[in-house]
């Protein structure tokens, strides 16, 4: 008997337990149901301020065709998704509304949003290329130049290699004869060639200044050159460029390049590379070779020539020792001083000699 009441004790929890799962079950449901219905309820008080959206949904009831409500109702729905997704996304809805009148704006001119993105990427990407950290973004004009560079035109082939500039003695460039002084008037239109030259090193991105001195073929009266001692100081402006003293054509080309480049240290282009060169009395105003041997008064080849480059990407700035003094020589035994017809002749650096006009 006792078995018997055990095995029906058993039988009963097991019925009350399922009972109790239906029963967990139902109020969920119920509690599904409650949050949909409040959930329509909510959506019927929003319809009824929307007067445009009862409007429409009164019209398609009137048409009797419940597919087309059905669709009406699918499309509410999934905009309503949309939005909320949206806004997850930190974007609002006037944002979209913003960014949707702008696509259009662009299409009714013609414009490819998509084509106008890509574009942008483009131009980022090489904003990133020419511009180094820490500076500010490249002008749109700087990338459209180098664009240009860079694009096949129908010009010649191979690289566009920025102007060269020349400055000639023809077109009122003087300097002193025989000197590598600047006048007062080459001075001032020097300086006046800086906005020209600056145009030309950002339209090409070059940073390199080379000015490279000429002269022609008549030569220079013997005398001592004192250029191994000067020119640097020449260029700290410690010593006056009227203290040059050339013994060619070579040194006078130099010097002058350096006179030139001595102003332009002074100028905004301080902040490149300048470098003196000569072509002394060799390169003809054609770049071709002067091999003929015309020691001629011409002013068109006593010129100064910039020309422009970029830096070779291998260049190694190189610190320079100072020179090592040689040691004094010993003292000899003062010697007899010998008769006068025995002395040595005045050295040529202490004679006076007139320098043709170069």
């Amino acid at each position: 008997m006792l078995l018997l009441v055990f095995c029906l004790l058993i039988a009963m929890a097991a019925f009350l337990r399922k009972e109790q799962v239906k029963r967990e079950e139902a109020d969920r449901k119920v509690e599904r149901l409650s949050v949909d219905n409040q959930r329509n309820q909510d959506l019927l008080e929003a319809l009824r301020n929307n007067e445009t959206l009862v409007e429409k949904l009164k019209t398609l009831a009137g048409t009797g065709d419940p597919q087309a409500i059905d669709k009406y109702w699918r499309e509410l729905v999934d905009s309503r998704a949309t939005a909320d997704e949206l806004q997850k996304s930190g974007l609002s809805l006037k944002e979209v509304r913003d960014r949707i009148a702008e696509i259009k704006a662009l299409r009714a001119d013609g414009i490819d949003v998509d084509k106008a993105v890509r574009d942008a990427n483009t131009i980022a990407t090489i904003n990133r290329a020419m511009v180094k950290p820490g500076e500010p973004p490249a002008s749109t004009q700087a990338i459209l130049d180098a664009l240009a560079r860079g694009a096949p035109g129908n010009g010649p082939s191979g690289h566009q290699w920025p102007p060269m500039i020349s400055l000639s003695e023809a077109e009122g460039y003087f300097f002193k004869s025989g000197s590598a002084e600047l006048t007062p008037e080459f001075r001032d239109k020097l300086l006046n060639k800086v906005p020209d030259v600056q145009k030309l090193i950002d339209q090409y991105d070059v940073d390199v200044i080379e000015v490279v001195g000429h002269t022609d073929e008549q030569p220079l009266g013997a005398r001592q050159s004192n250029l191994d001692w000067n020119l640097t100081s020449v260029l700290k402006n410690t010593t006056n460029v009227a203290s040059l003293v050339p013994a060619d054509n070579a040194g006078l080309g130099l010097a002058r390049a350096v006179s030139v480049v001595s102003v332009l240290r002074q100028s905004p282009l301080s902040k490149y590379k300048l470098i003196p060169l000569s072509g002394a009395q060799l390169v003809n105003t054609d770049e071709t070779l002067a091999i003929q041997g015309i020691p001629a008064n011409i002013k068109e080849r006593r010129r100064i020539e910039i020309r422009l480059r970029k830096s070779d990407g291998h260049e190694i700035t190189t610190s320079i020792a100072p020179p090592v003094m040689p040691p004094p020589p010993r003292r000899r035994p003062a010697a007899k001083p010998a008769p006068l017809s025995l002395l040595p002749k005045q050295p040529a650096s202490a004679q006076t000699w007139n320098t043709p006009a170069n």
